[in-house]
């Protein structure tokens, strides 16, 4: 056998051996790709029930201490929580708050939908849409039957009539100017008349509900 036939028969001997090895080798395993969400947190169902049991309410913040900003709400027909913007609404003033809610029980006992004079008082502030269409655009109230926008619009209504015409706050002049406007108040007054029915209705609610605040903030 020549050279050139070794040779020829090494190399088929060599091609071979590789093949064989080739055929017997794995394939290289694909990488996987990196996984870039961030990771479950996993959280306790009796955890997220402590943490909603210890949310306090409206009702709680006005109970725990017994400060003016914690006192109970009045026994009225009107949930805390609404009582509890009110009472934001008034400056967490005591005084203020309880000549809202005395006018609103007067006026209306609460009910939200009540209406009156034709229609065009609204409310359970009875806030007549004729004389406060302006107000309401200006404090963005829109809706009368809702107590926290109504109340809005007749706290605006009160802080006006000490700011611009000089009524004293809580005082029975200044409710019979939010009954029958300040010139009718003034008027009656200039005639001699310092009190009308409705605001000594309103006063004695009043009264009652600053004296209720005082037990509850226990003071009484």
């Amino acid at each position: 056998m020549d050279k050139r036939n070794i040779l020829l028969a090494t190399a088929t001997a060599a091609l071979a051996v590789c093949a064989v090895v080739i055929a017997t080798m794995e394939p290289p395993k694909a990488e996987a790709p990196e996984d870039t969400r961030p990771p479950v947190q996993i959280t306790d169902p009796a955890g997220q029930e402590t943490d909603a049991q210890d949310k306090p309410t409206a009702s709680d913040l006005w109970s725990d201490d017994g400060s003016l900003r914690r006192i109970k709400p009045l026994d009225v027909a009107l949930d805390a929580e609404t009582q509890w913007a009110i009472y934001e609404a008034c400056g967490y003033d005591p005084g203020l708050f309880s000549l809202v809610m005395a006018i609103a029980e007067h006026e209306s006992e609460f009910k939200p939908d009540l209406q009156g004079d034709n229609g065009q008082s609204l409310g359970m502030m009875q806030i007549n849409t004729r004389w406060h269409t302006d107000r309401m655009e200006a404090l963005g109230v829109t809706d009368l039957t809702d107590p926290v926008q109504c109340a809005a619009v007749a706290l605006d209504y009160l802080r006006e009539l000490v700011s611009r015409y000089g009524f004293e706050p809580e005082s029975e002049a200044l409710l019979m100017a939010y009954n029958c406007g300040p010139g009718g108040a003034n008027r009656l007054i200039q005639a001699g008349t310092t009190f009308t029915d409705y605001s000594q209705e309103v006063t004695k609610i009043y009264q009652g509900y600053m004296e209720e605040m005082r037990c509850t903030d226990g003071q009484g």
